[in-house]
C-alpha cells in the first residue's frame, strides 16, 4: 500500500511529535533522579568525625608484632601480651604460640617436639601461669 505525500507528511509529523514528548519525558525523569539523589548525597566536607570514621577502614597488620613458631609468622596484635610473651623462656613461649594461636593440640605439640602430653601440658600451664603473673 503506497501513501500519498500529505499522509506521509502526516506520519512524520505525528512521529516526530511522539518522539518530542518521549525525549521530554525522559528529561523529566533523569531530572527528578537527579533530584533525589542530591537528597540522599552529602558533601565530605558535611560529615562529622564520626560519619568520617565510618567510611574509613585502618590497616593495622602494620602495628602487630610477629614471632616466628614452625617456620611460621604468627602475628599479636596486643603489645601487652606481645610483651609479656617477648619475656617468657623460648620453648613455654613457642608452646603457647602453638596452642593457642595455630590451635594445636598438646599432643600434636608433644610429637612435634618429641616430648610426652604431659610435658606439654605442665608447660602450657606454667607458662599461663607466668603470663598472668606478668600482665597484671
Amino acid at each position: 500500500m503506497e501513501l500519498t505525500k500529505q499522509e506521509k507528511d502526516i506520519v512524520r509529523k505525528k512521529f516526530c511529535k511522539y518522539c518530542i514528548k518521549t525525549m521530554d519525558g525522559e528529561a523529566l525523569y533523569y531530572l527528578r533522579q537527579l533530584e533525589k539523589q542530591q537528597e540522599r548525597e552529602v558533601c565530605f566536607s558535611d560529615l562529622t568525625v564520626e560519619q568520617e570514621k565510618q567510611l574509613s577502614v585502618y590497616d593495622d597488620f602494620l602495628d602487630m608484632n610477629y614471632f616466628q613458631v614452625m617456620d611460621t609468622d604468627v602475628a599479636v596484635q596486643d603489645d601487652d601480651i606481645s610483651n609479656a610473651l617477648r619475656k617468657l623462656p623460648e620453648r613455654k613461649r613457642k608452646i603457647i604460640l602453638m596452642a593457642f594461636f595455630l590451635d594445636m593440640t598438646e599432643q600434636e605439640i608433644a610429637d612435634y617436639y618429641h616430648l610426652v602430653q604431659s610435658t606439654v601440658h605442665y608447660h602450657k600451664a606454667e607458662s599461663l601461669r607466668m603470663l598472668k603473673d606478668i600482665l597484671e
